[in-house]
Protein backbone atom coordinates (compact mmCIF):
# COMPACT_ATOMS: atom_id res chain seq x y z
CA UNK A 1 0.00 0.00 0.00
CA UNK A 2 1.31 3.41 -1.00
CA UNK A 3 1.53 6.34 1.48
CA UNK A 4 -0.38 9.40 0.26
CA UNK A 5 1.83 12.37 -0.67
CA UNK A 6 -0.44 14.98 0.94
CA UNK A 7 0.83 14.73 4.54
CA UNK A 8 4.44 15.02 3.33
CA UNK A 9 3.52 18.03 1.19
CA UNK A 10 1.73 19.72 4.11
CA UNK A 11 4.71 19.20 6.39
CA UNK A 12 7.11 20.60 3.77
CA UNK A 13 4.89 23.67 3.25
CA UNK A 14 4.64 24.21 7.02
CA UNK A 15 8.42 24.14 7.36
CA UNK A 16 8.79 26.68 4.54
CA UNK A 17 6.19 29.02 6.06
CA UNK A 18 7.73 28.84 9.53
CA UNK A 19 11.20 29.45 8.09
CA UNK A 20 9.94 32.44 6.09
CA UNK A 21 8.26 33.92 9.16
CA UNK A 22 11.35 33.66 11.33
CA UNK A 23 13.60 35.00 8.56
CA UNK A 24 11.28 37.98 7.96
CA UNK A 25 11.24 38.83 11.67
CA UNK A 26 14.98 39.47 11.83
CA UNK A 27 16.14 43.05 12.17
CA UNK A 28 18.10 44.38 9.25
CA UNK A 29 21.75 45.07 9.90
CA UNK A 30 24.28 47.48 8.55
CA UNK A 31 27.51 46.54 6.70
CA UNK A 32 29.22 45.66 9.99
CA UNK A 33 26.38 43.35 11.03
CA UNK A 34 25.15 45.87 13.62
CA UNK A 35 21.61 47.28 13.53
CA UNK A 36 21.37 50.62 11.71
CA UNK A 37 22.03 53.66 13.89
CA UNK A 38 19.05 55.77 14.82
CA UNK A 39 18.92 59.38 13.70
CA UNK A 40 18.69 62.15 16.32
CA UNK A 41 14.87 61.97 16.10
CA UNK A 42 14.88 58.28 16.93
CA UNK A 43 14.12 57.03 13.43
CA UNK A 44 16.33 54.87 11.27
CA UNK A 45 14.82 56.49 8.18
CA UNK A 46 16.29 59.54 6.51
CA UNK A 47 15.37 63.04 7.57
CA UNK A 48 16.50 65.62 10.04
CA UNK A 49 15.15 63.86 13.10
CA UNK A 50 13.06 66.89 14.05
CA UNK A 51 10.01 65.73 12.12
CA UNK A 52 10.47 68.25 9.33
CA UNK A 53 10.47 67.00 5.78
CA UNK A 54 10.54 70.20 3.79
CA UNK A 55 6.90 69.59 2.83
CA UNK A 56 4.43 72.45 3.28
CA UNK A 57 3.37 72.59 6.92
CA UNK A 58 6.23 70.39 8.11
CA UNK A 59 8.23 71.54 11.08
CA UNK A 60 5.29 73.13 12.88
CA UNK A 61 5.17 72.02 16.48
CA UNK A 62 3.91 72.98 19.87
CA UNK A 63 6.21 75.39 21.67
CA UNK A 64 8.85 73.45 23.57
CA UNK A 65 7.93 70.15 21.88
CA UNK A 66 9.44 68.63 18.73
CA UNK A 67 7.24 68.51 15.65
CA UNK A 68 6.85 64.80 15.18
CA UNK A 69 4.07 62.36 14.68
CA UNK A 70 4.40 58.88 16.18
CA UNK A 71 7.38 57.47 14.23
CA UNK A 72 5.39 54.29 13.65
CA UNK A 73 2.81 56.31 11.72
CA UNK A 74 5.17 58.26 9.52
CA UNK A 75 4.56 61.79 8.30
CA UNK A 76 1.06 62.73 7.20
CA UNK A 77 0.24 63.69 3.64
CA UNK A 78 -0.27 67.45 3.49
CA UNK A 79 -3.53 68.36 1.78
CA UNK A 80 -5.03 71.72 0.81
CA UNK A 81 -8.73 72.56 0.98
CA UNK A 82 -10.84 72.17 -2.16
CA UNK A 83 -14.04 74.07 -1.37
CA UNK A 84 -17.25 72.83 -2.91
CA UNK A 85 -16.94 69.11 -2.10
CA UNK A 86 -20.17 67.12 -2.02
CA UNK A 87 -21.84 66.29 1.33
CA UNK A 88 -19.21 67.99 3.54
CA UNK A 89 -19.12 66.81 7.15
CA UNK A 90 -16.92 67.47 10.21
CA UNK A 91 -13.93 65.22 10.87
CA UNK A 92 -12.12 65.08 14.24
CA UNK A 93 -8.42 65.83 14.51
CA UNK A 94 -5.87 63.38 15.92
CA UNK A 95 -3.30 66.05 16.72
CA UNK A 96 -2.93 69.84 16.74
CA UNK A 97 0.43 71.59 16.38
CA UNK A 98 0.89 75.34 16.67
CA UNK A 99 3.66 77.79 15.89
CA UNK A 100 3.92 81.45 16.79
CA UNK A 101 6.15 83.77 14.77
CA UNK A 102 5.94 87.22 16.34
CA UNK A 103 2.16 87.72 16.46
CA UNK A 104 1.38 85.39 13.55
CA UNK A 105 -0.10 81.99 14.51
CA UNK A 106 -0.05 78.97 12.22
CA UNK A 107 -1.65 75.64 13.14
CA UNK A 108 -1.19 72.21 11.61
CA UNK A 109 -4.09 69.79 12.01
CA UNK A 110 -3.49 66.05 11.66
CA UNK A 111 -6.22 63.45 11.25
CA UNK A 112 -7.02 59.99 9.92
CA UNK A 113 -9.36 59.79 6.96
CA UNK A 114 -10.22 57.88 3.82
CA UNK A 115 -8.84 58.40 0.33
CA UNK A 116 -10.08 60.41 -2.63
CA UNK A 117 -12.52 60.65 -4.29
CA UNK A 118 -14.64 59.80 -1.23
CA UNK A 119 -12.74 61.75 1.47
CA UNK A 120 -11.36 65.11 0.31
CA UNK A 121 -10.63 68.16 2.47
CA UNK A 122 -13.28 70.79 1.73
CA UNK A 123 -12.37 73.44 4.30
CA UNK A 124 -11.38 74.23 7.87
CA UNK A 125 -13.89 76.37 9.74
CA UNK A 126 -12.44 78.81 12.28
CA UNK A 127 -14.69 79.92 15.15
CA UNK A 128 -13.25 82.39 17.64
CA UNK A 129 -14.73 83.45 20.95
CA UNK A 130 -12.34 85.66 22.92
CA UNK A 131 -9.13 83.66 23.41
CA UNK A 132 -10.76 80.31 22.42
CA UNK A 133 -10.32 79.18 18.82
CA UNK A 134 -12.19 76.12 17.55
CA UNK A 135 -11.09 74.63 14.22
CA UNK A 136 -13.39 72.21 12.39
CA UNK A 137 -12.02 70.03 9.60
CA UNK A 138 -14.68 69.50 6.93
CA UNK A 139 -14.36 66.75 4.33
CA UNK A 140 -16.61 65.78 1.46
CA UNK A 141 -16.51 63.75 -1.73
CA UNK A 142 -15.42 64.61 -5.25
CA UNK A 143 -18.14 62.27 -6.56
CA UNK A 144 -21.02 60.46 -4.89
CA UNK A 145 -22.06 56.89 -5.63
CA UNK A 146 -18.57 55.60 -6.35
CA UNK A 147 -16.91 52.64 -4.67
CA UNK A 148 -13.96 53.66 -2.50
CA UNK A 149 -11.33 51.44 -1.00
CA UNK A 150 -11.47 51.28 2.81
CA UNK A 151 -7.96 52.51 3.42
CA UNK A 152 -6.95 54.86 6.24
CA UNK A 153 -4.72 57.77 5.36
CA UNK A 154 -2.95 60.15 7.76
CA UNK A 155 -3.55 63.70 6.52
CA UNK A 156 -2.47 67.18 7.61
CA UNK A 157 -3.35 70.71 6.63
CA UNK A 158 -2.00 74.09 7.65
CA UNK A 159 -4.29 76.85 8.92
CA UNK A 160 -2.95 80.41 9.06
CA UNK A 161 -4.78 82.23 11.86
CA UNK A 162 -3.07 85.51 10.98
CA UNK A 163 -1.76 88.03 13.50
CA UNK A 164 -3.37 87.81 16.93
CA UNK A 165 -3.33 90.27 19.80
CA UNK A 166 -0.94 89.41 22.66
CA UNK A 167 -2.27 86.78 25.05
CA UNK A 168 -2.71 83.04 25.59
CA UNK A 169 -5.04 81.28 23.16
CA UNK A 170 -6.65 77.85 23.53
CA UNK A 171 -6.97 76.04 20.20
CA UNK A 172 -9.12 72.92 19.80
CA UNK A 173 -10.29 70.85 16.84
CA UNK A 174 -12.56 68.11 18.13
CA UNK A 175 -11.79 64.44 17.75
CA UNK A 176 -9.06 62.84 19.89
CA UNK A 177 -6.69 65.82 19.66
CA UNK A 178 -6.13 67.49 23.01
CA UNK A 179 -6.42 71.28 22.84
CA UNK A 180 -3.20 73.28 22.73
CA UNK A 181 -2.30 76.72 24.06
CA UNK A 182 -0.23 79.25 22.20
CA UNK A 183 1.21 82.42 23.69
CA UNK A 184 1.42 85.53 21.54
CA UNK A 185 3.69 88.23 22.97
Amino acid sequence: MKTPARPVLLIACSILVIGACTTGARQSTGPSGDPPAASPGGSTAGGTGDGSTGAPGAGIGQPGRPSTVDPGLGEPTVVVPKPGRLAPHPVGATRIEGRVDGRKVVVRLIWWSGVAPCSVLDSVDVARSGKDIVLTIREGADRLGVACIELAMLKATVVDLGELEPGTYAISAGGDAPPIQVVVS
